[in-house]
């Protein structure tokens, strides 16, 4: 079998179909990526896509996104990080996974045996082949990144990208479990949210993250920050769950359809589910609300267009929603 990080994307036809897992802006451009590395862009506010002519990779790649109109980021599968200067049509392969794995395992090594939990840190982090998939990208507009996968890799940038550090240990998660996000809010608090209930939160401009209590055991995807210290975050069969980390409150959306993006929009945070389904929690509102069956797919992520339309990537290609139309159901 060859290599997937080192054999370039094809260019196929229909590209705009295929499965697509998250989507950027690059200034006025929008820039998705997907299986296979296929990168796609549109400069017409997602009314068409064309593919990127020069993708060094043919691994799925999971998150994408810009630090300017033209620098960017997309991560990946086999631990792959890409970097590109020309607003997403050319890139360039910045890390694969045995990378990430020296960087994780040469840190923790380090650790002290009487730090707490260094035992399983050690431990889990030699279990760490390089297969594993980075599923988040994250930069600050200071140019503080965070990358985030599978079995608990995180890394940590101070410089916009130019050196990465191993998170591996401060993240409030002793067990290794996957990382799915990095929810920032407009104030000095973030959160990282993942599987088996895991939210952890930093405060001010501490890179170490504690864990937080909350009464659910099953995987959030993602977050949104709705005020700056209030987050609403989103994951298996339904749930959703809104807090300022020391309270949290689970809404109910009358769905058991896993919830997997969330982006805020003037109405409100829009939620999209495996579906295809769009549903809002508005502003002045605990309840959320069907808006839409805006998708035959399941929505992978969303976003607003320059334009303010809303552009999903979905596991059937890219799709545009024009909210100021949308009726709640």
């Amino acid at each position: 079998m060859p290599d997937l990080t080192e054999l370039p994307a094809m260019r196929v036809e229909g590209a705009a179909h295929s499965v697509q897992l998250a989507v950027a802006r690059a200034g006025d451009r929008l820039v998705s990526v997907g299986e296979q590395g296929i990168i796609l862009l549109s400069d017409d506010d997602g009314q068409s896509w064309s593919q990127a002519s020069d993708v060094p990779v043919s691994v799925t790649l999971t998150d994408v996104e810009f630090t300017s109109e033209t620098e960017g980021w997309a991560v990946g599968h086999f631990g792959t990080v890409l970097r590109t200067e020309t607003a997403g049509d050319q890139w360039v392969r910045v890390m694969t996974g045995q990378d990430v794995v020296a960087t994780i395992g040469e840190a923790v090594q380090s650790l002290s045996e009487t730090e707490p939990g260094a035992a399983a840190i050690k431990r889990n982090a030699s279990y760490l082949t390089g297969d594993e998939p980075i599923l988040d990208i994250h930069f600050s507009a200071a140019g503080e990144g965070w990358l985030l996968g599978a079995y608990g890799i995180a890394l940590h940038s101070l410089d916009g990208g130019q050196s990465w550090a191993s998170a591996f240990s401060a993240t409030g998660n002793p067990n290794s479990y996957h990382l799915y996000q990095y929810v920032p809010s407009p104030g000095n608090e973030a959160l990282i949210v993942g599987e088996r209930g895991l939210v952890s939160r930093s405060l001010g401009n501490a890179d170490v993250f504690e864990s937080l209590p909350i009464d659910y055991e099953g995987t959030f995807f993602g977050g949104v920050a709705s005020g700056s210290r209030q987050f609403l975050l989103f994951g298996l069969r339904g749930n959703v769950w809104i807090g300022d980390g020391s309270h949290w409150a689970r809404l109910q959306t009358g769905s058991q359809a896993s919830f997997s993006a969330g982006v805020a929009t003037p109405m409100g945070i829009v939620l999209g589910d495996v579906t295809g389904r769009l549903f809002v929690k508005p502003r002045d509102s605990e309840h959320i609300r069907e808006l839409a069956q805006a998708s035959d797919a399941a929505i992978t992520d969303l976003i607003l267009s320059s334009g303010g339309g809303l552009v999903m990537s979905t596991a059937r290609g890219l799709k545009r929603l024009e909210l100021d139309n949308t009726e709640f159901k």
